[in-house]
């Protein structure tokens, strides 16, 4: 299941088909979409054709995500807007960004 973090963007996989050999076979490949607000904000072309079937993605279940990692849900919430935050200010600077996420894929 895809989740969407608002203001930082969407993850999921996408089935895609890649030929191996003279066999097709199809994988699970993990996909990024920026959030919409922060792609217009910086001019930056949205592909709304990034998850075919126009599939949905899930919000992020923050009291989850709080319990996972042993803090509250407020510092999940300003952790992710400060990435949010550094993420635009980047772009705004036209600087080449890598979002590295550990264990995701």
């Amino acid at each position: 299941q895809g989740v969407r973090i608002p203001s930082l963007g969407s993850f999921d996989t996408v089935l895609q088909q890649i030929q191996v050999g003279d066999e097709a076979v199809t994988i699970q490949s993990p996909m990024f979409h920026l959030a919409t607000n922060l792609a217009a904000g910086h001019n930056l072309m949205d592909d709304k054709a990034y998850l075919p079937g126009n599939k949905e993605v899930e919000p992020l279940a923050y009291a989850k995500v709080a319990t996972a990692a042993s803090v509250s849900r407020m510092k999940v919430e300003a952790c992710i807007q400060g990435t949010a935050s550094l993420l635009s200010h980047c772009l705004g600077k036209g600087e080449n960004i890598a979002l590295v996420l550990r264990d995701v894929g």
